[in-house]
């Protein structure tokens, strides 16, 4: 049981960074913050996908690794 999770997420953090890596970059300037468009509808416009399986992959991350604790610790 313990190797199943292991080996899940192992898979999981390397997705996870792998998903990371592959988002867009927004550029900066001197005059807007990076992140003032984060909160705006156009964020999700560009590369839904990508940033939908991002959100997931590290929600499964987050469970797994709790779910982990909760059997280790029992």
């Amino acid at each position: 049981m313990d190797l199943i999770f292991a080996v899940g997420i192992f898979i999981l953090a390397l997705s996870l960074v792998v998903l990371i890596t592959l988002q867009p970059r927004q550029q900066q300037s001197l005059s807007t913050d990076a992140t003032s468009n984060l909160g705006k509808p156009n964020y999700w416009r560009s590369h839904r996908g990508l940033k939908l399986a991002t959100l997931v992959v590290s929600t499964l991350f987050l469970l797994s690794l709790f779910i982990y604790m909760l059997l280790v610790q029992a």
